[in-house]
């Protein structure tokens, strides 16, 4: 028999205690049921939206990054528009200078990036000999010092890591070129979303709203343009200055593949923490050719990520998300399980959105009245 617990009295009833078909009987029924099955039927419902949004990844990837360009694009579309200009002649001035600029860059970096990287890969296996010379040179060191510490089966652990690492990457890489080229056909439709986004997208985005309730959707339509302008538009600009700069200095202090390092760490700068991160790598990396190369380059890397963080970014994207740290790792965390890179780049202002759109519905939990001092008593120090 099903139980419960009956509030009023606190003792037990069964559906024995009440007839067939009364209204108390159904609510109650009711009731048992919506508290047992929500948890199922919630995890039900999450399993079907993975599956979905894995089965229409590639048509749901074009419409994302389509609108996030749209919506980027669009400021300097209205920034023509100020000046008397149409919006269909703005449209393609904006579409075509950002291809223009799109193509200068392919012109012109991707060659040196591709040789420093190829080079990169041929030097590899000398830079793992030299890493081995500085383990057993360490080791010799720590011997000589009577500290009982073998190092010779990481120098076995990191030659094999690193061989079978790169041999990984040289595998691999015809397999991404494929998919590089597979996927013009996608930048093209990418294009299409863009042209249309910009020309008739407030229709678009008003008729989706029109199916949410009307405070549900006044703060949505607050909440996601902001959080997608500070955190693409200020993430980006800090990740183009951090590349930017750190590409010069790397090559003027004459770091090898400095222009190659410099953009790496520009580019996972894109990414929440993703700075650092890069610093790290580049620094792991250049130490294998020698421990004072990989420290000067985390010097001059963390002395421009630091001017840039704090000097910079504070004026460029203020209150950036108001997500706390550690809820913005696991935004970033499933964001990757659920849609891979696109997912990490889009976590952080989804969150923030959820935030600002959710902040209503807190409960406002009034702080407790101060207990009265006693009047008979004693006072608390006892006096």
């Amino acid at each position: 028999m099903l139980g419960w617990r009956d509030e009023p009295t606190g003792g037990l009833c069964s559906t024995r205690d009440l007839p067939m078909g009364s209204p108390r009987l159904t609510l109650r029924l009711l009731q048992w049921l919506t508290l047992r099955l929500s948890l199922p039927l919630l995890v039900l419902n999450g399993w079907v939206l993975l599956r979905l949004l894995e089965y229409f990844k590639t048509p749901l990837t074009v419409l994302i990054v389509g609108a996030v360009v749209a919506f980027l694009l669009n400021y300097p579309l209205r920034w023509l528009e100020r000046y008397g200009m149409k919006r269909a002649p703005a449209m393609v001035i904006t579409v075509v200078a950002s291809l223009l600029v799109l193509g200068f860059l392919g012109i012109t970096l991707v060659p040196i990036l591709s040789q420093q990287a190829q080079a990169l890969v041929n030097d590899f296996p000398a830079w793992e000999k030299s890493a081995q010379q500085q383990i057993q040179t360490l080791h010799g060191w720590m011997q000589s010092l009577g500290i009982p510490l073998n190092l010779s089966g990481l120098e076995t652990q990191l030659s094999g890591q690193l061989s079978s690492g790169m041999q990984t990457i040289a595998t691999r890489l015809p397999t991404w070129l494929e998919a590089a080229i597979g996927g013009i056909f996608e930048f093209f439709l990418i294009v299409v979303v863009i042209v249309y986004l910009l020309l008739k997208g407030d229709n678009l985005w008003q008729g989706i709203l029109a199916w949410l309730p009307l405070a549900l959707g006044q703060r949505l339509q607050t909440a996601l343009p902001r959080s997608f302008r500070n955190y693409f538009i200020g993430q980006g600009t800090i990740a183009l200055l951090l590349g930017t700069v750190l590409a010069l200095a790397l090559t003027l202090f004459r770091i090898p593949y400095g222009f190659l390092f410099g953009v790496l760490i520009g580019s996972m700068a894109l990414f929440p923490y993703g700075g650092t991160l890069g610093i790290a790598l580049t620094t792991v990396l250049l130490s294998l050719k020698g421990i004072g190369l990989g420290l000067t380059v985390l010097a001059i890397a963390t002395v421009v990520d630091q001017v840039i963080e704090n000097g910079i970014a504070p004026r460029l994207m203020g209150h950036l998300t108001g997500v706390h740290p550690v809820w913005v790792v696991m935004a970033v965390l499933v964001g990757a399980k659920v849609a891979g890179v696109l997912g990490v780049v889009l976590a952080v202002p989804i969150a923030s959105t959820v935030k600002d759109v959710m902040e209503p519905y807190k409960p406002n939990r009034a702080s407790p009245p101060p207990v009265p001092a006693s009047v008979d008593g004693p006072s608390p120090s006892g006096q």
